[in-house]
């Protein structure tokens, strides 16, 4: 199995694929965001 990396934020249970993103989600909403190792089948 592989693994991904996605960032999560717990607050809006809203996941991100690119880190960028959730910059953006971070700056506008002033949440924390959580990287998270994910399995992929």
């Amino acid at each position: 199995m592989m693994t991904e990396v996605i960032w999560k934020c717990f607050r809006c249970n809203l996941t991100f694929k690119e880190k960028e993103l959730s910059d953006v989600h971070k700056k506008i909403s002033n949440h924390s965001i959580t990287k998270v190792k994910t399995l992929v089948a």
